[in-house]
């Protein structure tokens, strides 16, 4: 089947639909576990859209620190602190959810606030 053939008739519309509704559950997941857990370490930036969102530290910390510390547990963030050219620097977490069921999710979301607490306790 062509991919012309496959739009024409409904079923990449329907893929899209499917996908939209899967990534918002992911989503969706991985914010109410980051918020439910590390509420006061980070203010999550939910997108409307999209396969990432971004978690701003409400403190003063490294977040290349943290994604290095993160990447030790198992966890994939990315620090977005060396990605700003001009603008004043934020410190924070961009975190893929696409791709990922909602049982992995919130086990590494879980384990994502344990780490930010402990970097609290210091």
């Amino acid at each position: 089947m062509t991919v012309a053939e496959f739009m024409r008739q409904g079923y990449f519309a329907a893929h899209l639909r499917r996908t939209r509704l899967q990534y918002r559950d992911q989503r969706d997941a991985l914010v109410a576990e980051l918020t439910r857990r590390a509420g006061d370490q980070v203010t999550v930036d939910v997108p409307d859209q999209g396969m990432h969102l971004i978690a701003y530290l409400r403190r003063p910390r490294s977040d290349v620190a943290i994604q290095e510390m993160a990447r030790q547990r198992g966890i994939v963030v990315r620090a977005i602190r060396p990605m700003y050219r001009e603008a004043p620097p934020r410190a924070g977490l961009m975190l893929g959810f696409s791709g990922f069921a909602r049982e992995t999710i919130v086990p590494a979301a879980a384990r994502l606030a344990t780490l930010l607490n402990e970097g609290q306790a210091r």
